[in-house]
């Protein structure tokens, strides 16, 4: 992006990036954010930094050839939510050039994470592996065995609201494993996941009807 007398000027668009999923193009010009006027890339950056973790998409008005265009930008992962069904807002600000590189990078952090016991970090980080690599089976399954058990957490500890909305996105996972070719012990895995649920369900049915 650059300074221009309007707003802020797109001066190249990443293929498959957001922005071209939404269909903006270079020479763009960007007068608003949300309701946010845009004269500067200073104040884009704010206004980006303000809507992080806040939002899963953002309308963007621009001038295109003299005429106004309203886009909307959805901020959460197009791979993700296509191969595996969950709503998702990547990291952005982290990019790789290749896809196994960045699966690797998001992999490894995923397991310092969990093995730290810190299951919504190391859930956050394998997403962002499929981000990079939505095809790669392990990390999927990882990504849907940590949704269960931070899903499980939040149902004992009584957060029935984050507990279901967490399982709806394990579910989801799982539900799309199925459609691929599993190995005995992937199969193991997932079979053990749903047990594991109903255990928690089960759990939070028994509190309830006390």
């Amino acid at each position: 992006m650059a300074d221009s007398p309007l707003g802020v000027r797109v001066v190249s668009v990443e293929d498959a990036s957001q922005a071209a999923l939404a269909d903006l193009r270079p020479d763009d010009i960007i007068v608003r954010v949300q309701q946010a006027e845009i004269r500067s890339i200073d104040e884009f950056a704010e206004i980006s930094t303000a809507l992080k973790g806040r939002a899963s998409s953002a309308a963007v008005l621009v001038f295109r050839n003299g005429v106004p265009h309203e886009l909307l930008l959805h901020l959460y992962s197009y791979p993700v939510l296509r191969g595996w069904g969950v709503e998702f807002i990547p990291d952005h600000d982290v990019r790789f050039a290749e896809a196994a590189t960045g699966l690797a990078y998001w992999r490894r952090l995923g397991r310092g994470f969990a093995e730290a016991g810190r299951f919504p970090e190391a859930l956050d980080a394998y997403l962002n592996g499929l981000h990079n690599d939505p095809a790669d089976l392990d990390t999927a399954l990882a990504a849907s065995e940590l949704a269960s058990r931070v899903s499980q957490q939040q149902l004992a500890s009584e957060r029935l609201a984050d507990g279901l909305t967490q399982l709806q996105q394990a579910l989801a996972i799982q539900q799309r494993l199925f459609e691929h070719p599993l190995t005995p012990e992937q199969l193991a895995s997932v079979r053990a996941q749903l047990q594991q649920t109903l255990r928690a369900l089960s759990g939070v049915r028994a509190r309830l009807e006390k």
